[in-house]
């Protein structure tokens, strides 16, 4: 059964390769998702404090400048930003450490970055099967 909208997702990642990659894989079926980019955390929050945006989704890298995923997190629980909005973690790092903070912050969930491209692509159809066709998002 497919969706009768597009699904928002907010990709929150400084590294363009990594986005376009991360684009690519979210193209490669036919559920619609529409993705917007921020570079850093800072943009990210300013882009989730305006009243009109909402994504469905946030995508959330750890390692970035200005503002790190973590700083992102907390942010989001101070302004009540993500309340109804899953944050998934997408980052490189598998340590347990920054795993337990993910969630103790209030992560959704928690993905290691795959390596290769084609897992890649499985992660995305994972995603988009999770969050946008079996669970039923808040609106």
């Amino acid at each position: 059964m497919k969706p009768k909208k597009d699904f928002h997702v907010l990709l929150v990642e400084d590294d363009i390769d990594d986005q376009q990659l991360i684009e690519e894989a979210f193209q490669d079926s036919d559920l619609p998702v529409h993705l917007d980019f921020a570079t850093d955390g800072r943009q990210a929050l300013d882009m989730l404090s305006k009243a009109a945006y909402a994504p469905d989704l946030i995508l959330l890298d750890l390692n970035m400048p200005v503002m790190n995923g973590f700083e992102v997190l907390s942010q989001l629980q101070l302004r009540n930003l993500s309340s109804r909005t899953p944050v998934v973690i997408l980052t490189t790092s598998s340590d347990k450490d920054q795993v337990n903070r993910s969630y103790d912050l209030g992560a959704s969930s928690y993905i290691v970055k795959p390596r290769k491209y084609t897992d890649l692509q499985v992660m995305a159809n994972n995603l988009r099967s999770y969050w946008f066709q079996t669970v039923v998002l808040p609106t």
